[in-house]
């Protein structure tokens, strides 16, 4: 478990950084998930990308191009935070967040936050499940590590790191 923090820790960071670029520039992913963070180098010497931006938008100047029907959403169901099915046209950065501390969950646990069981209504579990802390599933991980990657997946986006770049900045705190 911890080698796999160790390893992982830092590729988040480095796709964190690239996200945290992309929230400077008004810019949200709206897709993030593990098989969107792209690897290159060699082992011992990954470098992290955010790659896939066919679902990125504007945040600025979202509702303003008529280009995402109100009431739609997309994205991969075990990595969308609840606004991404309430108010997808509308996502913020910390959309982005909770996706991100998704995939970190993912990355460390082989799991999602979310119990996703076959035959659920993926959306009702989005809008009604609860997040499973990631000590429930790692029991021996560092306190501060779970408390900072549990606070990047709080339901109510208030609660959140409200950008990639605050989330990265609490990660490097306690790697």
């Amino acid at each position: 478990m911890f080698s796999k923090l160790n390893e992982a820790g830092p590729l988040m960071l480095q796709a964190l950084e690239g996200l945290a670029f992309a929230h400077q520039q008004n810019v949200v992913h709206r897709d993030l998930k593990p098989q969107n963070i792209l690897l290159t180098g060699r082992e011992g010497a990954w470098t992290a990308k955010v790659a896939d931006l066919g679902m990125a938008k504007n945040f600025d100047k979202a509702g303003f191009s008529g280009m995402t029907a109100t009431g739609s959403y997309a994205g991969t169901y075990p990595f969308m935070p609840r606004e991404q099915v309430t108010n997808f046209k509308y996502v913020k950065p910390v959309s982005d967040v909770w996706a991100m501390g998704a995939t970190l969950y993912n990355m460390l646990t082989n799991q999602y936050p979310r119990n996703f069981k076959r035959g659920d209504d993926h959306v009702e579990i989005i809008l009604h499940g609860e997040i499973v802390s990631i000590c429930k599933r790692l029991p021996g991980l560092q306190r501060n590590v779970a408390e900072v990657i549990d606070h990047a997946l709080a339901n109510k986006a208030n609660d959140r790191y409200q950008n990639a770049g605050e989330f990265m900045q609490a990660l490097k705190k306690v790697l």
